[in-house]
């Protein structure tokens, strides 16, 4: 227990260090613990977000992603991260069932980050109606304003690109 403190510790200088931009660190820390605890999740999570937003190393962000969910199954962060790097690689079907899963398996979730990514795929995929009912869910159980902003914005550019048919859809649902 002594032991796991002790990385606990280190984790969060490791984060703190991410914060302050300085990454390089952090990736050093990072890989000293899982070097002595190898089953470490929330380092694994933080590996994985350095190697997909900083070095562009996919594969390795998906093997960490992957065993931070693996060692730590209850620690929201990784989900949504690996979310955002399946749907940024296109891999939307995969994506799709990451988030069922997260859906299923998670409790106490930030649905809302989550209803965005859906959007976002289903927008990716030219299908504007799914895709505007997921913003609307996201924004609907969103806090943030600036969130909630930015859902705005994806409604308005998808009504832009959607047919007149599209259109119809939308309002018909609203009055349902």
């Amino acid at each position: 227990m002594e032991n796991l403190s002790l990385y606990e510790n280190l984790f969060i200088k490791a984060d703190g260090l991410i914060g302050e931009g300085k990454v390089s660190e952090a990736k050093e820390l990072l890989e000293e613990i899982l070097e002595q605890c190898p089953d470490f999740g929330k380092a694994h999570n933080h590996l994985g977000w350095i190697h997909y937003n900083k070095l562009s190393n996919h594969e390795k962000a998906i093997y960490h992603y992957k065993l931070a969910i693996k060692f730590d199954p209850n620690y929201p962060a990784t989900y949504l991260n690996y979310a955002y790097l399946l749907v940024d690689l296109n891999r939307f079907k995969e994506a799709k069932e990451h988030i069922d899963f997260t859906f299923k398996t998670l409790e106490n979730i930030d649905y809302c980050n989550f209803y965005s990514e859906l959007g976002r795929i289903y927008e990716l995929e030219s299908d504007y109606v799914v895709a505007y009912t997921y913003y609307q869910k996201a924004s609907k159980l969103a806090f943030n304003p600036q969130f909630i902003e930015n859902m705005k914005i994806n409604t308005q550019r998808l009504s832009n690109k959607m047919s007149i048919f599209d259109k119809i859809k939308i309002k018909f649902k609203k009055k349902i």
